[in-house]
């Protein structure tokens, strides 16, 4: 009887330490990422904490995703401005977490993903500055020949140079209005909405000197149309295998 009792005891220890291994083999997979961690700043890893950080999971991997989509637009029309770096570290990031994700670490997904919402914020705020920057160049550029064609005496004798005219004022004003659009959006720090309103003014601009200058306006502007269409104009060519 003893013995039957020492035996049942062995049993149950075996099937206890066949249960637990696994969980044991998971905490120690995943403590070189936690020791980045102290005890003032490790997430909390509870049912709630699980529950809220889903719910933030799943709007950020949709939401950091187009956001890098439309990165990766602008890093490759755009290379000389020496953004890749900071797309292909913003990429990783995003890969980082969603690996975290797959792996059903909602907690550690989340922390990855809204350091991933940060960097692209951050690189979003470089890349609106110069889109303003161009924006504004190429307005004053439009006022300019505007100007001209409003001091021209054919403008007012000629009734198409008057059409002209009249609708590349209008043209001119909608430009404006979505470069103010764009400015706002700087100042709510929303960046990436703030390149949208400076491609769409980056537009009418562009449409104002083709059709005031077409001879010289002609394939000049082709990257930054492609651009404003969320376009690569030279998309890389991928070897045959």
């Amino acid at each position: 009887m003893k013995k039957k009792s020492i035996l049942f005891i062995l049993a149950i220890a075996l099937v206890l330490s066949l249960q637990f291994t696994p969980v044991v083999k998971a905490q120690q997979a995943q403590a070189p990422e936690k020791q980045q961690f102290t005890e003032a700043t490790r997430p909390e890893e509870n049912y709630l904490a699980r529950f809220h950080a889903l719910e933030r999971v799943e709007f950020l991997k949709k939401s950091n995703l187009d956001k890098i989509y439309m990165l990766k637009v602008i890093i490759t029309n755009f290379k000389d401005q020496g953004w890749d770096k900071d797309y292909q570290s913003i990429y990783e990031g995003y890969k980082k977490g969603m690996d975290y994700y797959y792996k059903r670490d909602v907690i550690y997904a989340q922390v990855e993903l809204e350091k991933n919402r940060k960097d692209i914020f951050e690189l979003y705020k470089k890349i609106a500055e110069v889109y303003k920057q161009r924006v504004q160049a190429l307005l004053n550029e439009c006022a300019g020949k505007i100007l001209d064609l409003d001091l021209d005496e054919r403008s007012r004798s000629n009734p198409d140079r008057n059409k002209v005219l009249f609708n590349n004022i209008a043209r001119l004003r909608i430009a404006y209005s979505q470069f103010d659009d764009g400015q706002n959006m700087m100042d709510d720090h929303v960046y990436d909405i703030a390149v949208k309103h400076f491609r769409v003014a980056k537009t009418y601009a562009i449409q104002i000197l083709e059709d005031i200058d077409p001879e010289n306006a002609k394939g000049k502007y082709d990257l930054e149309k492609a651009d404003n269409l969320n376009r690569v104009l030279n998309p890389p060519q991928q070897s045959a295998k």
